[in-house]
């Protein structure tokens, strides 16, 4: 995992595209579901609909990179 330090600052200011849920850190299920490494960063919608990757300490939160979860 990279250093997300400066994105603790700007987290709460961040929506998901899809839903305009704030956003937070994903879980390891919810990456694991994603299909990404759980070793990875990833940021997640609020009800856990959506996760965005984070690649080399970028979120990626256009709406084509978000990936829906199946409740």
């Amino acid at each position: 995992m990279s250093d997300l330090t400066w994105l603790q600052i700007f987290l709460p200011m961040l929506r998901c595209p899809h839903s305009h849920e704030a956003l937070r850190e994903a879980s390891i299920a919810e990456k694991l579901q994603a299909g990404l490494p759980a070793d990875k960063d990833a940021l997640a919608s609020q009800h856990g609909a959506y996760v965005y990757p984070v690649v080399d300490g970028i979120p990626h939160l256009l709406p084509t990179s978000g990936i829906k979860l199946e409740k």
